[in-house]
């Protein structure tokens, strides 16, 4: 079964040049949608970015050997023929002697050649992958008064077109990208998201034809320069998927794009499409090949090359079957082996949309883009790619535990099956004193109810005090290691502020100073967030109550962040109060534990965190009442049984339990 990979890297603090604000966030925005929407591996997103190696999971700091090392890995170990591969970039890009070159955390301006990374090489081990879906999405900042600034992208255009591979740049190799405190993101990653979440761009041509609208709009409504961004997509890979084909039906598009879908395919879900096998393709669906004209070279001067490009949108009515039929095919054996291996027909079904929003909706007018601002370049169409096999997991239930496949085991396995009490127990006890909590845990999962005697108790108590010590602990350790990556901090930005305030208004460098103060002042918010982040809410609080008050904008945000981030230590200090009042065999201290965290509301930060221990906390109510009645004490039984609150998840258990033991009094 064809999979779907990411190497997504974000770098704001650069040594050497001005901060950027959001390529951090850009990197974790597209990971974070991939992971928790479309249901990637976290193991198949690999992240680069300032902060995320000491904090997320697959992720490493951008220097420059890291991020060649992570590609070629990428490349020539992970991903395999028929698997679809995203690299995105979002930080500073420059170009010297008509060379393009990314620029990774540890290099210098001024030695581009050694110390960054060349776009020739980078399509090249692209070109090498054993795949040819690749997209490759670029969002190159580059300061205004940099040499040779004018020509960055034009190398890689020209290379990308050559080599075949799909590439998506921020903006025309004249212009400038732009980021924007009010998306949080650059507005090329911005068009990327929302396209992907809301408007139905499952394939590279969709993508581009979105992006090419969307970023002039943000452009224009969030008072930025001009930004048009350009494609190159090459014939074979017009209808390259660029999410999975199985997500399509779990994104929320508006009610337009699931229409734009239904048209462009011939049915009335796009979920549809993606279970659908070439023995389904309705007979009236026209099959003849798709082609393009080849492209004459790309001319040494981008602007005219530019205006010769002939822009590449959604397909037209006349290419829909076309389209339906190589997407069908391409797709239509994968669809359908999911749905016999997975049994998820249900997630096929039609489903009610209309209810998603785009993340920045516009009330004011916006000029129409031009047309000829977006270029989706065609190259010939190649031989076409055979249809991926599916494969077969084994089935998790025939694996029974032993004690050498859960030796040094910390994830909670799946329980087959309720073993007898006595061998269960015995391995918890092994493993509470080896502190392999979360092992503990899943061996006391296994005993049958009947069995859970007051021994029995005992361990689950200790297994999860353990685990919750245990975690408070790693969580210091962590924070710990956090603040000790805070590159900047934010009273040299306030001392910056109050030092540029000096210049007078009728100085010619007022100007230039008040401009520094608004960029310092978004800065020293960034920070701030950058802290909340980590878990340093002092300091984060601290930093925002540094942005000054005569910038009302940044003002106003930051002081919304300090009232949240004050409520959410308060609220942490509840549940953690409330953790430590527990009392092991005493279900009536998680009644008051619950009762404690429950004020906690939904508004209200940490309020996941509180439902969670309350359903944890229901949960041992639940265990004390069936230890009790394992030895007989059905009236003390029912008496715990009778503190599980309402509309929690073990509630109805709780009540069976309460009937059966009554009928034994």
């Amino acid at each position: 079964m064809a999979n779907q990979w990411a190497l997504l890297i974000g770098i704001n603090q650069y040594p050497a040049l001005q901060p950027l604000m959001y390529a951090q966030a850009d990197a974790v925005g597209l990971r974070n949608f991939f992971v928790d929407e479309v249901g990637l591996p976290v193991n198949h997103c690999i992240l680069l970015t300032d902060l995320s190696a000491a904090i997320e999971p697959y992720a490493h700091y951008p220097l420059r050997e890291t991020l060649r090392s992570q590609l070629l890995e990428m490349c020539q170990e992970r991903v395999q023929p028929e698997d679809m591969l995203w690299v995105f970039f979002s930080g500073y890009g420059l170009s010297e002697g008509g060379q393009d070159y990314l620029l990774a955390i540890d290099s210098t301006p001024d030695h581009l050649a050694e110390s960054a990374i060349s776009l020739a090489w980078v399509l090249d081990t692209l070109k090498a992958a054993p795949t040819p879906h690749v997209l490759l999405a670029l969002d190159m900042s580059h300061s205004q008064g940099a040499t040779g600034h004018h020509n960055l992208g034009q190398q890689t255009l020209a290379l990308a077109k050559d080599f075949e591979i799909p590439i998506l740049l921020a903006c025309q190799p004249q212009q400038y990208s732009h980021e924007t405190m009010a998306v949080r993101h650059g507005l090329f990653a911005q068009a990327i998201l929302e396209g992907l979440r809301y408007h139905g761009c499952v394939t590279a041509s969709q993508l581009a034809a979105y992006v090419s609208d969307r970023v002039p709009e943000l452009s224009q409504h969030h008072w930025r320069p001009q930004q048009n961004p350009v494609a190159v997509i090459p014939a074979a890979e017009k209808f390259m998927m660029v999410v999975p084909a199985e997500a399509i039906a779990t994104l929320p598009m508006t009610e337009k794009a699931e229409a734009d879908q239904a048209q462009a395919f011939g049915f009335t879900s796009p979920a549809m499409v993606a279970a659908m096998s070439p023995e389904t393709i309705p007979p009236d669906v026209d099959t003849p090949e798709i082609s393009a004209a080849p492209l004459p070279p790309l001319p040494a001067d981008p602007a005219r090359s530019l205006e010769k490009m002939q822009p590449v949108g959604t397909p037209s009515r006349e290419d829909a079957p076309n389209a339906a039929r190589a997407a069908l095919w391409n797709w239509g054996i994968l669809g359908a082996a999911l749905v016999l291996l997975l049994g998820v027909l249900a997630r096929y079904q039609p489903f009610l949309r209309g209810t998603g929003q785009t993340e920045s909706a516009d009330t004011t007018e916006v000029v129409p883009a031009d047309p000829e601002s977006m270029e989706v370049l065609e190259a010939e169409d190649p031989a076409a790619v055979e249809d991926p096999a599916a494969e077969v997991d084994p089935d998790p239930t025939t694996l029974q535990p032993t004690p050498e496949n859960l030796q040094g085991i910390t994830p909670e396995p799946e329980p087959p099956a309720p073993l007898p009490a006595a061998s269960a127990v015995q391995w918890a006890e092994a493993a509470i004193s080896a502190e392999r909590y979360g092992e503990a845990r899943a061996w006391l999962d296994l005993v049958a109810p009947e069995q859970q005697d007051e021994a029995y108790q005992q361990l689950r108590q200790q297994a999860e005090g353990g685990t919750a010590q245990a975690a408070e602990r790693n969580q210091t350790i962590l924070n710990e290691a956090r603040r000790q990556i805070q590159p900047i901090s934010a009273s040299l930005f306030n001392n910056a502020i109050e030092t540029a305030r000096q210049i007078p208004p009728a100085d010619p460098y007022y100007e230039q100073a008040q401009a520094d103060i608004d960029r310092w002042s978004r800065i020293i918010l960034d920070l701030a967030e950058g802290r909340a982040a980590t878990g340093d809410l002092a300091g984060a609080i601290a930093a925002a109550q540094l942005v000054p008050p005569d910038r009302p904008a940044v003002y106003r945000q930051a002081q919304e962040n300090i009232a949240r981030w004050q409520q959410q230590s308060t609220n942490r200090q509840l549940i953690q109060q409330a953790q430590a009042s527990l009392q092991p065999g005493q279900a009536s201290s998680f009644q008051k534990a619950i009762e404690q965290v429950r004020q906690i509301t939904p508004d209200q930060p940490e309020y996941a965190t509180a439902q969670e221990r309350v359903a944890q906390w229901s949960e041992d109510i639940l265990v004390i009442a069936r230890a009790r009645a394992a030895q007989s004490r059905f009236s003390e039984a029912i008496s715990a049984a009778q503190l599980v609150p309402s509309s929690t998840p073990v509630h109805d258990q709780a009540q069976q339990e309460i009937q059966r033991w009554q009928g034994q009094i």
